[in-house]
């Protein structure tokens, strides 16, 4: 009888076991696909702001512009997600205002960097600064 227990209890843990695992799972996916939205919004702001010659520093006006809708999409889900997990409201929403402004900055500094590696270099080369040898002498005697 004992044994019996024991095989049913370890059967339940796995049954609840498997119940949260995927539980966990449809959670997630509730957040990966505007996760994965929004990033790609990112991808194409930054594919069209080089097209159109933005400038770096207005580049992140122009990208949370472009991807309003998607940045809308993913704070929703995160704060969805967080609080199904147990967490305030306030503080999912502050954490899905961190995340934004995570995935936003990513792409900043990827645009800046690209946009600056993109820009033309100027042709004339500035001299050396002078020193003393180089100064002109006097002619000698």
């Amino acid at each position: 009888m004992s044994m019996f227990i024991v095989c049913l209890g370890r059967g339940a843990m796995i049954a609840l076991l498997s119940a949260s695992a995927i539980i966990l799972a449809g959670l997630q996916a509730s957040i990966n696909a505007p996760t994965d939205a929004f990033r790609s919004c990112l991808r194409e702001a930054a594919t069209k702001a080089n097209t159109e010659k933005v400038a770096g520093d207005a580049y992140e006006a122009y990208a949370r512009n472009a991807c309003s809708a998607q940045m809308s999409s993913l704070k929703t889900a995160v704060v969805a997600f967080r609080m199904k997990n147990g967490m305030a409201r306030k503080a999912a929403g502050d954490d899905a205002e961190m995340t934004v402004d995570d995935y936003v900055a990513t792409s900043v500094d990827k645009y800046q960097f690209m946009a600056s590696m993109n820009t033309p270099k100027s042709a004339a080369i500035p001299p050396p600064p002078a020193t003393q040898a180089s100064a002109p002498q006097p002619p000698k005697q």
